[in-house]
C-alpha cells in the first residue's frame, strides 16, 4: 500500500461522524463576530453593521415573543452584579462630534421598527433552525454584547456611517439596555444620542427627544442619587431645548420631599421604559417610608403597609421583614411598631 495513501474510513465511522456533527451546538452568529476594539474588522462596513443590527433585532424580538407569559421576569433575570459591573460590559468612550453622510429616505423612516412596545405579536413566530435556545439571562447577555460590539463600530466608521442609522442604533441600544437593567450600556448611550447625534442637521425629533431627555435626567436621580445633577439638566434642558415633561417634575419632587405616596402613583402610571428607570429608586423608596412610618405610629393594618409603602402587591409581610430586617411584630393583620410604656 501506497505510504501517502489513507485508508478508507468505514461506513460505521461515517455515520458516527455524521452523528457527532450532528449533535454539535450551533454556533451563535452574533457571538461569532468579534469586537473591532479586539482587531476584528467583521462590522466596519455599513453593510456588514446593517446586517448585524437586523439579526440584533430579530432576535429581540423572538427574545419578547418566547418569553411572552413573564415578559417582566426575562427582563430582570439579568443578575444584580452584571447590572452593576461596568466592567462585564464596559461602554467604549465617544468621541466629541461624529462627521456623518447624509441619511437615506429609508434610514430616516426605520427608527419605526423599534417602537416604544415589544412586539408580542411575533408569539406565533417559531425560531429559525440555526437560533440557539438560551435561557432568559444568557440571552440578555449575548444581545448587550451584540449591541457593543456595533457601537463600537460605529464609532470607528463614524465619519463614513450615516448619522441617522447611528441615531437608530443608539435609539434601540437605549432601550433595550433600559429594560435588561443594565446602566453601563444605555447611559453611555444614551448621551451619546443627546450630545453628539442630536444635531441642528440632522436632529431628533421632539418626542424622540423629550423621552431620552427624561431618561437621562432620571438617571441621575434614579439610579445615581445625584439630585443637584438632575435639576441643573432639567433647567438647562428646559432653557436650550424647550423640554417639557410633568412627569420627570412630579418624580424629582417626589424624591426630594420623601413622598412616596406620590412616587408609587407615578410608577404605576407610565410606559414601561419610564417605570424600568424609576426602579433604581424602589428601595430607598420603601426604606424612607418605612422610617416614616416606624417614627409615627404604633401599629398600622398590614395591607395598608404593604400598598403604600412598597407600591408593589406583590410583597409579603415576610419577604418585606427579610428584605429591611424588620424587628416588628405581626398580631393578624396588624402591625405592631412598638408598645406604648406601662405607666407607673
Amino acid at each position: 500500500m501506497d505510504v501517502y495513501s489513507r485508508p478508507r474510513p468505514s461506513r460505521k465511522q461515517d455515520n458516527n461522524t455524521n452523528a457527532a456533527s450532528r449533535l454539535r451546538p450551533v454556533a451563535d452568529a452574533l457571538d461569532a463576530v468579534g469586537f473591532p476594539s479586539k482587531g476584528d474588522k467583521t462590522l466596519l462596513e455599513h453593510k456588514a453593521q446593517r446586517g448585524f443590527y437586523d439579526k440584533i433585532v430579530d432576535r429581540y424580538m423572538r427574545f419578547c415573543a418566547r418569553n411572552s407569559h413573564d415578559l417582566e421576569a426575562a427582563w430582570a433575570s439579568l443578575p444584580a452584579s452584571a447590572s452593576a459591573d461596568a466592567t462585564k460590559n464596559p461602554p467604549a468612550s465617544f468621541p466629541t462630534k461624529p462627521r456623518a453622510q447624509p441619511p437615506s429616505q429609508n434610514e430616516q423612516n426605520a427608527d419605526s421598527l423599534v417602537s416604544k412596545t415589544a412586539q408580542l405579536s411575533l408569539g406565533t413566530q417559531k425560531p429559525t433552525l440555526d437560533e440557539p435556545q438560551k435561557p432568559p439571562a444568557a440571552e440578555l447577555s449575548t444581545l448587550l454584547m451584540a449591541l457593543r460590539k456595533l457601537r463600537e463600530a460605529l464609532l470607528a466608521t463614524a465619519s463614513t456611517t450615516p448619522i441617522a442609522f447611528q441615531q437608530q442604533v443608539h435609539i434601540f441600544s437605549v432601550r433595550f439596555s433600559i429594560l435588561a437593567r443594565h446602566p453601563p450600556s444605555y447611559f453611555a448611550s444614551l448621551r451619546y444620542l443627546l450630545e453628539s447625534l442630536h444635531t441642528p442637521t440632522y436632529p431628533l425629533t421632539p418626542p424622540q427627544l423629550t423621552e431620552f431627555t427624561s431618561y437621562l435626567i432620571l438617571d441621575y436621580a434614579c439610579r445615581q442619587n445625584s439630585f443637584a445633577t438632575a435639576y441643573t439638566l432639567l433647567v438647562e434642558s428646559k432653557q436650550k431645548l424647550g423640554f417639557q415633561s410633568p412627569v420627570v417634575e412630579q418624580v424629582l419632587t417626589a424624591l426630594t420631599h420623601d413622598n412616596w405616596v406620590s412616587f408609587w402613583r407615578i410608577h404605576k402610571g407610565v410606559d414601561g421604559y419610564m417605570r424600568a428607570v424609576m426602579g433604581w429608586a424602589t428601595e430607598n423608596v420603601i426604606r424612607q417610608a418605612l422610617k416614616a412610618v416606624g417614627r409615627t405610629y404604633l401599629s398600622v393594618n398590614l395591607n395598608w403597609l404593604l400598598t403604600s409603602c412598597t407600591g408593589d402587591e406583590d410583597w409579603t409581610w415576610e419577604s418585606l421583614v427579610e428584605k429591611e430586617r424588620l424587628g416588628w411584630d405581626r398580631e393578624g393583620d396588624t402591625i405592631v411598631i412598638r408598645r406604648p410604656k406601662p405607666r407607673q
